[in-house]
């Protein structure tokens, strides 16, 4: 996952794979492309003044069930609350 339209990758490489989970899990949940879910972590990025490090967390955070009152986590849950509880809700209520 290299060359992410102008990112230059962070200094920290756990931000790095911090970055390519929380893409993983927007690839997941929308059966986008990497690409895609780059682009719309940079769009919450544009949108908040939050640096991408901070949100991917935020979203990691939050598919993992983990909550926070930071304003990652407020801007996380706005952005991607309802696209993970819709996907949590079909894991848990799947009939098979």
């Amino acid at each position: 996952m290299h060359g992410h339209h102008g990112y230059t990758g962070a200094a920290d490489p756990r931000s790095r794979t911090v970055l390519d989970i929380a893409m993983g899990v927007l690839v997941g949940l929308r059966g986008c492309s990497p690409e895609e879910a780059f682009a719309e972590l940079a769009r919450v990025v544009n949108g908040s003044g939050i640096g991408i490090g901070r949100i991917s967390g935020a979203l990691v955070d939050l598919a993992r069930g983990a909550s926070g009152s930071s304003a990652e986590h407020a801007e996380a849950f706005s952005a991607w609350g309802t696209l993970i509880d819709g996907a949590k809700t079909r894991t848990v209520g799947a009939v098979g």
